[in-house]
């Protein structure tokens, strides 16, 4: 019994790190297709707008929600567009690769 229980706590933890895995995949195509252009993060990107290597150092999650959802509030003459319309799936998978960027 203790070593099926075992196996069994094996096999959820593998089962979430998986799925962790594929959620920050999904973040950074995400951020390949929609911010690298103007973004660079850990080397790789465009120029235009800041380097967002370190951004999860500088921002809590619930601001970089925001960040994306509405950027022309902290800044007005922002060039960079909402994602408010992302789908949320989209959005938190966007937002979890962010935080890995430390």
């Amino acid at each position: 019994m203790k070593r099926a229980l075992t196996l069994i706590a094996a096999f959820a933890a593998v089962a979430l790190l998986t799925v962790a895995a594929q959620a920050e995949n999904k973040g950074e195509q995400i951020f390949a297709q929609k911010c690298a252009m103007c973004h660079k993060a850990n080397g790789k990107g465009g120029a235009i707008g800041p380097d967002l290597s370190k951004i999860s150092a500088r921002m809590k999650e619930q601001d970089l929600k925001g960040k994306l959802e509405n950027p022309k509030k902290s800044n007005p003459s922002s060039s960079m567009p909402s994602f408010k319309t992302l789908p949320k799936a989209d959005m938190d998978a966007l937002v979890g690769y962010l935080k890995t960027l430390k």
